[in-house]
């Protein structure tokens, strides 16, 4: 079992998400991310075993309140390099975003060795994850999906979440501010 702190966009921006991920279930012919349980996000960081969650949701609010809601703007699509079979849609990276991804780390620095190296500052490439365990001809469907379909969505960021995976469960949800 793995968990993910995650952040939530506002409702319409999420609507939008879950537009592309069901377009893209039907185009691949699978379930959608929507379909899964999920909420569209961006994950400040992922833990696949070993996260000790006890206090952890009176720390993330505590965490949640010292953040106001704040812009993005989800500009591109991507996948990354491997066999993982992610396709993703990538935020523009501003200041605003690192700073929050910092603070979360430093804040949450006693479970880092529970962590994906890749959520760690300087190695984390922020993402929302519109597909995922796809085959190579399957990425490229996705892709070309996505150059059809997939415009700029600009929102707010507005909650933080413990998340639980396989299968997706929220274990805490906060407001930021």
């Amino acid at each position: 079992m793995g968990y993910a702190i995650e952040l939530f966009y506002d409702e319409a921006s999420e609507m939008a998400v879950h537009h592309i991920w069901d377009g893209l279930g039907t185009a691949l012919g699978q379930p959608s991310l929507s379909e899964l349980g999920a909420r569209p996000h961006v994950s400040l960081a992922v833990y696949r075993d070993g996260l000790d969650t006890n206090g952890f949701p009176e720390k993330l609010l505590e965490y949640a309140r010292s953040i106001d809601p704040f812009d993005f703007t989800l500009s591109s699509l991507g996948t990354f390099a491997g066999r993982e079979g992610v396709v993703f849609l990538a935020p523009v990276v501003t200041r605003r975003l690192l700073e929050v991804h910092a603070r979360f780390h430093e804040v949450f620095s006693k479970h880092e060795n529970a962590g994906m190296g890749y959520y760690l500052p300087g190695n984390w490439v922020p993402h929302c994850t519109v597909a995922i365990d796809l085959s190579a001809t399957e990425v490229t469907a996705a892709l070309a999906y996505g150059r059809e379909a997939f415009q700029p969505i600009s929102g707010q960021f507005r909650e933080i979440g413990l998340v639980e995976f396989h299968p997706v469960k929220e274990r805490f949800t906060c407001a930021l501010g």
